[in-house]
């Protein structure tokens, strides 16, 4: 068995607008484009259309993906979510529970019939559906979901699981685990892809394995692969849940994101996974006909980040800083409108988070602001601080100036300096001596509870931890109690204490903005569901 020296993308694969693949779901797309102003559909909200006679006026889908996955690899490819979802299944898909959480269920298109706990929930016993076929007609086996995991033994989500131990019997697979884990269903169930381990060892060519020659139980299967240009899919005529509506697949990779809206007005493709705002905003207006908006948040937050070597160092002038910001007008201003005021450390969007709104500790007060700055030992005037983000412009330059603005009226000066951002990481880590500040989008994970954890454990230089280990200490094991404690209500608990914790105690950083992500689509597609963060059901999907 390989090993893999990668970090997991799952986590990386949140900045995707969207990914769109067969599994089931509770939420559809009703809203209708046209020449009148136009909202935006937040899937969630959306009820299902019954399809079940519906006959698609074409048999074509076309989507415009930003990029080229390259490969269906979950461990390698930076996107992995657009691609890999149509051709692979999990064991569990993602739903709504009735609280608007997305939690891993059983479903009519889920590998596994069901699962259980064992007693002590230090383990999960999958039971596989019957009759399951992969697309080269070899039979899923419990060996090939025990396969599948041990894939992931070297990656960081998964690392409650005894892979030594891993049993199969029967139609079964049962995962000891070496820890509790408040996420193990989540990450074991709903982000493991699934795959073949007779079709790994026939082809033994690993390369060809994970792309042109991938194999899964999904709804579509692949045919052509042109890299950099599309990649085509047909229907699986023997898929379990019944085959797709729509035949063929057609998947453009269109790295400006204005041909890929020029190519949706003239009917070149159906869905436009990344738009430009100032395309989202003109189908908004209702200046462009035939096309709906899909509205969603995404798993990524602008954050502000604080540099705690230099004048930072002092907490009253972190919190002046943080009180000084008008975080609405954020929201509202560099980004459009298309921004949520954030209230949690980690993304909201994301399956368990909690939101801290009525506990939240630095409401915008310019005053008050000037009050914790004298008493961190500065008058007006008397400071410059230093900011840099990422260079190219774009919302997050524009919410430097606007927080600029603010450190204005409070008597601070903000100098903005643009980095490379291929160069912007290694600045951050690697030269504090050169900021103050910095202003970047964050992304948390997937999960729910250990989402703080993967926050707090893998970003410390991110989140600047400069000469501030000790408290470092304090939050890593708040957040690993967390990720081991299964009741919801207790789990929840030690989340606010983390959340108190950091922002009273240590305020290091600053969650800013939730941004949302939009996603333009062909008014005459009809019946597409969401069940997830990132995955849509385009199986009973048909055009009018």
């Amino acid at each position: 068995m390989r090993k893999k020296g990668l970090a997991l993308l799952l986590a990386a694969t949140m900045v995707c607008s969207l990914g769109l693949a067969g599994c089931g779901g509770n939420s559809s797309n009703t809203s209708e484009g046209g020449g009148e102003a136009a909202s935006a559909s937040n899937a969630s909200d959306l009820q299902v259309e019954d399809a079940a006679d519906a006959v698609s006026s074409k048999d074509t889908l076309t989507i415009a993906m930003p990029s080229d996955p390259g490969t269906i690899d979950m461990h390698y490819s930076t996107a992995y979510d657009y691609v890999a979802p149509f051709v692979i299944n999990h064991l569990l898909i993602q739903e709504y529970d009735s609280n608007g959480t997305v939690v891993p269920a059983i479903g009519d298109e889920s590998l596994a019939a069901e699962y259980a706990y064992d007693d002590d929930d230090m383990g999960i016993t999958f039971t596989l559906r019957d009759g399951v076929t992969f697309s080269n007609g070899n039979a899923l086996t419990p060996e090939d979901v025990a396969f599948s995991i041990r894939l992931c033994s070297d990656q960081s989500f998964y690392q409650m699981v005894d892979f030594d131990n891993i049993e199969t019997a029967d139609n079964t697979v049962h995962i000891p685990f070496l820890k509790k884990d408040a996420n193990a269903l989540y990450n074991i169930g709903a982000t493991i892809p699934i795959y073949s381990e007779q079709y790994y060892n026939e082809l033994n060519n690993e390369a060809e394995f994970f792309s042109t020659s991938a194999v899964g139980t999904g709804p579509y299967k692949i045919v052509d692969w042109v890299g950099g240009d599309y990649l085509d899919l047909e229907a699986n005529e023997n898929y379990f849940a019944g085959a797709p509506k729509i035949k063929n697949l057609r998947l453009r990779f269109i790295t400006d994101a204005s041909v890929a809206y020029m190519e949706l007005q003239n009917g070149g493709v159906d869905i436009v996974t990344s738009p430009n705002w100032t395309d989202v905003d003109s189908v908004l207006a209702g200046a462009a006909s035939g096309i709906d908006c899909w509205e969603e948040s995404s798993a990524y937050m602008l954050q502000f980040g604080m540099n705690c070597s230099g004048a930072l160092s002092n907490l009253k002038l972190r919190q002046a800083v943080v009180t000084a910001i008008n975080k609405d007008e954020l929201a509202t201003g560099a980004f459009l409108g298309s921004g949520e005021n954030s209230y949690c450390l980690v993304s909201e969007s994301l399956p368990g988070t909690i939101d801290y709104t009525d506990s939240w500790p630095y409401s915008y007060d310019p005053e008050k602001a000037k009050e914790l700055l004298k008493e961190a030992g500065y008058e007006p005037g008397q400071l410059t601080l230093t900011c840099i983000v990422g260079a190219g412009g774009g919302p997050r330059t524009d919410a430097a100036q606007m927080i600029g603005g603010y450190l204005e009226a409070i008597g601070v000066t903000l100098e903005i300096k643009e980095v490379d951002i291929a160069t912007y990481a290694s600045t951050i880590a690697d030269q504090p001596e050169s900021w103050d500040f910095w202003l970047r989008n964050f992304g948390s994970g997937i999960g729910n509870a250990p989402s703080a954890h993967d926050y707090f454990a893998t970003n410390i230089p991110m989140n600047c931890f400069i000469d501030k280990q000790d408290s470092s200490v304090k939050m890593l094991e708040l957040a690993s109690k967390m990720g081991e404690t299964l009741d919801d209500t207790e789990r929840e608990a030690v989340f606010k204490e983390l959340q108190d914790y950091y922002l009273n105690d240590c305020l290091y950083s600053c969650p800013l903005v939730q941004q949302k992500t939009y996603t333009l689509v062909n008014s005459s597609l009809k019946n597409l569901t969401k069940c997830g963060q990132l995955y849509w059901n385009i199986r009973n999907a048909y055009f009018e």
